[in-house]
């Protein structure tokens, strides 16, 4: 991969006696870091069968194969 110009500016700047912005960073990532899935068929029937069961009573959802 190649660098970004914004990160061979802060490197020249670096080289030539500048303070390095780099290290007011945090050490802690902005993103989240804990993994991702989409739902299953049966989670996506469920979570509908679970927000409408409040509203009417006597629906259900049938079992698909």
């Amino acid at each position: 991969m190649s660098k970004s110009k914004a990160k061979k500016q802060r490197l020249h700047a670096v080289r030539n006696g500048r303070f390095d912005v780099e290290m007011k960073r945090g050490t802690q990532t902005e993103i989240s870091t804990h993994v991702r899935k989409t739902k299953t068929k049966k989670e996506k029937l469920d979570q509908v069968r679970n927000k409408h069961k409040k509203s009417t009573s006597g629906w259900r959802v049938e079992k698909v194969a």
